[in-house]
């Protein structure tokens, strides 16, 4: 470990300065995290690992549009190991989510869904499939995030909107209070809740 933290010439190397980024994005240092990142790729610019840290370093800047070129561009690489994919393709999924691409979203967050799924992947498909307008495969996608957590408040939540639009007032309405009692914290996708429960006149136990 010592040898590969010292370059040719005694001074630090490119693993060196990844190992410093690590630390400090532990620490949510990401000024000094994004100073080591550079250092490392000064050394080796095709370093996947710390493309892979300087993306994650700029999406949690929330500098989106850095952080969607920087994650692309490591997807280009031959040799990405898959147990670095994850996080990638969850986070490019929700910038392309965020810039209602749902075409492509739903294409990333399906890749961990068969390979390493988890409620996150399966919730962001779902979210892609709704906004769609592919209500069933949005309800499937959703049952699987459930089977995974049944404690997050956003499947919930778009599990409600989506028996709004299929009419299935009990389903709806149990949805949503499943949604409200673990506290969904998302005021636009609570009013959009709250707007189709008013249109449609059911969905709501307050009604």
């Amino acid at each position: 470990m010592a040898k590969e933290l010292v370059n040719v010439n005694g001074g630090p190397s490119c693993q060196y300065h990844i190992l410093l980024t690590k630390i400090k994005l532990a620490k949510n240092e990401l000024e000094e995290a994004e100073k080591h990142c550079c250092e490392a790729l000064s050394f080796d610019y095709q370093n996947y690992e710390a493309w892979i840290l300087w993306a994650h370093i700029r999406y949690l800047a929330g500098e989106f549009r850095d952080a969607k070129e920087r994650y692309e561009r490591v997807l280009l690489f031959p040799e990405l190991p898959t147990h670095h994919t994850h996080s990638i393709y969850i986070r490019l999924a929700s910038i392309y989510l965020k810039e209602e691409n749902y075409e492509e979203s739903k294409k990333l967050f399906l890749y961990p869904c068969k390979n390493s799924p988890s409620c996150m992947s399966w919730l962001g498909v779902g979210i892609c499939c709704y906004r769609l307008d592919q209500l069933e495969e949005a309800k499937n996608a959703l049952a699987e995030a459930n089977i995974l957590n049944n404690k997050a408040p956003e499947v919930w939540a778009y599990l409600s909107l989506i028996c709004l639009k299929t009419t299935k007032p009990l389903e709806a309405e149990q949805a949503y209070k499943y949604a409200i009692k673990l506290n969904l914290d998302n005021p636009e996708l609570l009013e959009e809740i709250h707007m189709l429960q008013e249109q449609l006149g059911f969905g709501n136990p307050e009604f």
